[in-house]
């Protein structure tokens, strides 16, 4: 989306779809300021009755060699905060995906464990959806910070507590092999 005109004023004035009903912010390595526009004016339009979703809240993807890019969280915080309302989060930690995947397919969740690299997301989602969590030391999280939640009385840092980590996802093939 390109902003129309030099001016806000006439980033105020461009034309809307009449059909849109909901903004939903994702991994967009292409967000703009006329799209931040955008969302906020369909949201204002729509009210309440607008939804907001956002996919995830991941603040940072990991990349090779200990750097990292923006991930899609900051996208749903500068919507958010244009908005002045919060999203509704249909990815990890929200056990919305998860609801999902059971009502269409017979998961038992005492015998599923969810795989992740990331305490706030993959964890956090498997503990509260009463799954045994497994982190991977591949991603963002480090072992210090395992250890910190799990010496805390924090009921909330508790709930970042995997049942089991492992220091390379490659560290189960010999498993998946039997």
């Amino acid at each position: 989306a390109a902003l129309p005109g030099p001016a806000p004023a006439d980033w105020a004035q461009a034309p809307l779809d009449p059909a849109v009903r909901a903004v939903l912010v994702g991994f967009d390595e292409h967000f703009s300021y006329a799209k931040l526009c955008q969302a906020l004016r369909y949201l204002l339009r729509g009210g309440p009755d607008c939804l907001l979703v956002g996919t995830n809240r991941d603040h940072r993807l990991p990349l090779e060699g200990g750097t990292a890019i923006p991930g899609t969280g900051c996208l749903v915080k500068a919507v958010e905060t244009a908005a002045q309302r919060e999203a509704f989060i249909v990815g990890k930690p929200n056990r919305y995906m998860f609801d999902c995947v059971v009502s269409e397919f017979d998961i038992d969740p005492a015998r599923t464990i969810m795989v992740g690299d990331r305490l706030d997301t993959d964890i956090l989602m498997g503990n509260s959806c009463g799954l045994t969590t497994l982190l991977t030391l591949t991603g963002v999280t480090t072992l210090d910070e395992v250890k910190s939640h799990q010496e805390s009385d924090c009921p909330a840092r508790q709930s970042l507590v995997p049942d089991y980590y492992v220091d390379s996802i490659a560290d189960l093939l010999p498993a998946l092999g039997d």
